[in-house]
């Protein structure tokens, strides 16, 4: 012990006179530095250079500095804070540092961080604290905590110092998740308590949001709480249904269906039962069933109730409520459904012949007692449909469409018929100019001919024609024509006689339907009657038709030509309005007159009488091609010359077997005063001015002129002036009186003072007017003259 003491002093010594000594030969700093490059140079020296280059530091001793600041740091160093604290380059740092991490298993380099296993132990502990004041702890937030990797929280810190540092456990279906024994425990006390509470299926998203707790952890638990219930799936939508829910389903389904004889499918659902046939089926294994689509009925029920009284229905001539025999609660469709399910199987085949009506069943019996008064109406109906010639309409129509239907086929035998019968008629009309009345009754046996012509097609077919035509005219052909059904007997009329008998044993409300159900059939009972009288019907003759229409057609032409020769006499811009107002007129009732006559020859239906010029067009063209166009340019010829038209109209007549009688001039002078005289005789029946100065306007037009004229009331002006030179002053004077206090009433308001005191100025000068048309003649004109 002495001797070492006095080493230590020696040392002492030596160190001290070493430190007294001065140098006798000193080195610069730059001798230095080639001293140390030098070395480097021939790798006798190993030295890591500061980042200013101004110090050096053995490697060595930098691995102690770096240990020495991860110790400093508490366990955990951040490289690039070493860097900056040592003043050495990163580089040299992340070397060192991984060196230090390969050759100490203590110490661990995460992501530019030197750990040791102190820190691990440290943060081990801080986990713990967490733990246990959470219950539940999971990598995610740790990482997020400690700003390290998952996985090394996870294998370096969690893991291994689980059961020891950390105490809890790990989540069997989550290894990223640990939780406390305690966490357990209180999770699985909240599950057992909500549970066992629950009497109703409940959502378990809704049990999970009241008790706090996760639902992985509630489904991971269930199991070993056994509940009295179970939960419908793990899904998010998943139910809890405890058992005795489950038990008062299932003894109430019973209950209900033992006491009814059924069950509803919506009452199942409202229970929360989304599978309720299946569901029926499970809790009522020993039971037959219908199942309807509202309802499941027992069959026993069915068969003891329903089938008995059917049977006993079917045999008499009665009806049957099924309500009154059935349950209350089914609705007429519940009803509906129970009759044609039994009525649709093999067992039950005889019962097919009942009716179903709005829950009452009717035996065929029944139903044919009631209608029978309606068979009479149904051939009284046929009758009349003769009578007013409906039928005989119905039957042309039908004809034509058929015969549109078929025209494909027909059209080349059409095509070669059609010239013969042009050349026959052009001769036929062509013999009546020029041979007279005689020749004129010829032609109207020709067209009388191809009336009957038409009838004799119409007659050769049946009540099954019907069907023929209701197959052919659903093509939709463009030739072919949709005739409406002919409905003889109107529902109304089949209600009003069943209504009474219904009334009495309270079921009116069905007699509408009834009435529906067999209107086909006593319209068709009507029709096979309508059909039988027109079979015996003998066909009529056309003649009267052909001879009044042109005798009608020949007295307009004789109007038509009188007009003209008076309208002349008026100034020219004046004829050109005349013309126009009397081919508009007269021209155009020439025209309908032709045009109807046309369209019965072609067996065709006109509804309106009264057509204008587009209808007569498109009529034209449903004719014959030999009318179609000279009734096309009559039409035409109504916009220009009343020449024009005359040459049109005999054109037209031409065509129609009619003939043209010759000019009598004769005749003229009585159809201008049979015309006057009907003028006069309107003149005195009439009290409305300006309808008594437009009708003595033309009466004195025909007195002076000897000629008839066609005008409205907007041409008095052009009448009065030019009946005023044969006027003397006075006359002329009373008319434009006249004439000036009617214009005056027309413009003014009916109410006010001033057409109150035209009227009566009207009043006063009436008579003058009406004597002056009355009593004029022709030897006053020529006095005037």
């Amino acid at each position: 012990m002495g001797s070492d003491w006095d080493e230590i002093k020696r040392l002492a010594a030596d160190f001290q006179k070493a430190q007294l000594t001065s140098t006798l030969q000193q080195l610069s700093e730059r001798n230095c530095v080639e001293i140390v490059a030098l070395l480097l140079e021939k790798q006798l020296l190993d030295v890591v250079f500061t980042n200013d280059g101004k110090e050096y530091i053995t490697p060595d001793h930098l691995e102690r500095e770096i240990q020495d600041e991860l110790y400093t740091n508490g366990g955990r160093a951040n490289l690039v804070e070493v860097s900056k604290t040592l003043n050495v380059d990163l580089s040299r740092i992340e070397t060192l540092a991984e060196r230090i991490a390969e050759e100490n298993p203590q110490i661990h380099l995460i992501l530019g961080q030197l750990i040791d296993e102190d820190y691990i132990s440290h943060i081990a502990q801080e986990i713990n604290e967490k733990l246990a004041l959470r219950g539940e702890i999971s990598i995610s937030d740790l990482a997020s905590q400690f700003d390290l990797p998952s996985d090394f929280l996870q294998h370096q810190v969690v893991e291994k110092h689980l059961g020891k540092t950390i105490k809890g456990r790990q989540d069997s279906t989550n290894p990223r998740v640990f939780f406390t024994q305690a966490y357990i425990q209180r999770c699985k006390a909240k599950i057992r308590g909500a549970l066992n509470a629950i009497t109703r299926p409940t959502n378990v998203a809704t049990i999970l949001q009241q008790i706090n707790v996760q639902e992985k952890i509630f489904h991971s638990l269930l199991d070993e709480i056994s509940p009295a219930g179970q939960v419908t799936s793990k899904l998010s939508n998943a139910q809890y249904v405890p058992h005795i829910y489950a038990k008062t389903q299932s003894e109430w389904v019973q209950s209900f269906f033992k006491q009814n004889g059924f069950i509803e499918y919506e009452a199942i659902n409202k229970l929360g039962i989304s599978d309720p046939k299946s569901y029926i089926l499970k809790q009522l294994p020993q039971e037959e069933l219908y199942f309807l689509k509202r309802i499941a009925l027992q069959q026993r029920l069915v068969d003891l109730t329903v089938v008995t009284a059917l049977n006993e229905c079917n045999a008499t001539k009665q009806y049957l409520d099924l309500s009154t025999i059935l349950p209350s609660n089914l609705s007429v469709e519940d009803i509906e459904e129970v009759f044609h399910t039994l009525t649709s199987g093999p067992k039950q085949s005889h019962l097919s012949t009942l009716v179903y009506l709005d829950g009452i069943v009717f035996s065929q019996p029944y139903l044919n007692e009631l209608i029978q008064p309606c068979q009479e109406l149904a051939l009284s109906q046929g009758k009349s449909a003769i009578d007013s010639g409906i039928y005989q309409q119905y039957i042309v129509d039908k004809t034509l469409a058929q015969k549109g239907g078929n025209a494909s086929n027909q059209l080349d035998d059409d095509e070669d018929g059609k010239p013969d019968k042009r050349d026959e008629r052009r001769k036929k009309a062509a013999s009546g100019k020029a041979g007279g009345g005689a020749q004129g009754r010829e032609t109207k046996t020709k067209s009388t001919k191809k009336h009957q012509r038409g009838r004799a097609a119409a007659a050769q077919h049946s009540d099954d024609d019907d069907d023929d035509f209701q197959r052919g005219g659903g093509g939709g052909g463009s030739n072919k024509k949709s005739v409406k059904p002919l409905d003889l007997v109107k529902c109304e009329d089949v209600v009003k006689l069943i209504f009474p008998v219904l009334e009495e044993e309270g079921i009116e409300h069905l007699a509408k339907p009834i009435a529906k159900l067999y209107l086909q059939q006593l319209n068709q009972s009507a029709l096979a009657k309508a059909q039988e009288l027109y079979e015996a019907t003998p066909q009529t003759n056309r003649r009267q038709t052909h001879a009044s229409i042109q005798e009608r057609i020949n007295t307009l032409l004789v109007d038509i030509r009188l007009y003209e020769k008076g309208l002349k006499l008026l100034p020219q811009d004046t004829q050109a309005q005349l013309v126009k107002y009397l081919l508009k007129s007269l021209g155009n009732e020439i025209c309908n007159e032709l045009a109807l006559y046309v369209a019965s020859e072609c067996n065709l239906t006109v509804k309106n009488n009264n057509l204008n010029v587009d209808q007569r067009n498109k009529l034209a063209q449903e004719c014959d091609a030999q009318y179609r166009a000279v009734l096309v340019e009559q039409n035409k010829a109504l916009n220009k010359s009343i020449d024009d038209f005359e040459l049109a109209t005999e054109s037209v007549l031409k065509v129609c077997s009619m003939i043209i009688k010759k000019v009598d001039k004769k005749k003229d002078r009585l159809l201008i005063a049979d015309h006057k005289q009907k003028l006069q005789q309107q003149l005195l029946e009439n009290q409305e001015p300006a309808l008594i100065l437009h009708l003595a306007a033309l009466i004195l037009f025909t007195s002076i002129s000897g000629c008839i004229l066609h005008a409205s009331g907007k041409f008095v002006s052009s009448i009065l002036q030019y009946i005023r030179g044969s006027l003397d002053d006075q006359q002329n004077a009373l008319l434009i009186s006249y004439h000036d206090l009617v214009l005056k009433v027309l413009q003014a308001s009916p109410e006010s003072a001033e057409s109150k005191l035209a009227h009566e100025q009207l009043q006063g000068l009436q008579s003058k007017v009406v004597e002056l048309a009355q009593n004029f003649s022709r030897a006053s004109v020529s006095k005037a003259d």
